[in-house]
């Protein structure tokens, strides 16, 4: 095999390079800021139906078009699981009921009692 000059050309395009903390390429960088910009609208919502709209968007985001279908609790707790791994299952489950709460609020299932 003969070593390269220095007027070589790669024949393939090259892949962008891997950002330092994440690891994703440059070119995630969109898909990460609309990410972002929908759990932030979902963390900040002023209203029920705004968090909701902002979780169903960020399901959609996260794990396509396909998962708007399924129950939103449900899809919520799987996004947790992609952006937000954790190896102790406890720790997981509390994630996963934070983001979910985010999500869905006030919980229908939950009763609020005035004192």
């Amino acid at each position: 095999m003969t070593r390269p000059t220095r007027n070589y050309t790669p024949c393939a395009p090259k892949i962008g390079l891997a950002h330092p903390t994440f690891g994703a390429p440059k070119t995630m960088n969109r898909d990460t800021a609309l990410i972002n910009d929908r759990y932030e609208a979902m963390m900040f919502a002023r209203s029920p139906e705004a968090a909701r709209k902002a979780a169903r968007e960020l399901v959609r985001l996260i794990l396509g078009d396909e998962a708007v279908r399924r129950p939103l609790e449900e899809t919520l707790r799987e996004c947790c699981r992609k952006i937000r791994p954790a190896e102790d299952p406890r720790e997981q489950a509390r994630f996963e009921a934070e983001f979910v709460e985010l999500g869905i609020w006030p919980n229908p299932s939950q009763k609020l009692v005035a004192a």
